[in-house]
């Protein structure tokens, strides 16, 4: 894809999401070649196969709100809510992780666990593999890795002032 071509990409994606993408628009400007090294990640914070599709929007969901970007969050609830998640669940998600089905729970309390690099609690990750297996458990924490990528970048292009509180407006 050429510079033109992913430009286009960013902003229709912008756009239909009303998501300021600028900060990835600023580094395909200013090198695209470290735009296209960054776009070769980006398939990892999307990736599921095995996780259900709630457990993928708890955990990207848990990232965001963990990592405090607004519009992250904000972006991670409008997808779900496109894909079909139950608004409940999303919300639950970000306001109150307890009344998750204790799945989805693990997911999250998981999720949060390795942003904020605290100990490993086993029994939790134990649910987890037995719950959704371990080829689940895996892609998990392929989406975790990869869904810090985005407000890791806004902070590292000096944009962190665009991460804003969440408006849950989704």
């Amino acid at each position: 894809m050429d510079t033109l071509e992913a430009r286009t990409a960013l902003e229709q994606f912008a756009q239909h999401f009303d998501y300021d993408n600028g900060y990835i628009i600023q580094l395909l400007e200013d090198s695209p070649e470290a735009f296209q090294t960054f776009a070769a990640a980006q398939a990892m914070p999307n990736f599921h196969k095995v996780l259900p599709l709630d457990a993928f929007f708890v955990a990207k969901i848990a990232v965001m709100k963990t990592e405090d970007c607004g519009p992250c969050l904000n972006l991670s609830l409008k997808m779900g809510a496109e894909q079909g998640i139950d608004r409940d669940v999303l919300k639950a998600a970000v306001k109150d992780p307890h009344l998750l089905t204790q799945g989805l729970r693990d997911i999250h309390d998981h999720t949060v666990a390795v942003i904020r690099n605290e100990n490993d609690d086993a029994d939790r990750m134990e649910r987890i593999r037995n719950h959704y297996g371990i080829e689940a458990f895996a892609e998990l924490a392929v989406v975790i890795v990869g869904c810090r990528i985005y407000p890791t970048l806004k902070r590292a292009m000096g944009m962190a002032d665009q991460c804003e509180l969440a408006k849950l407006d989704f």
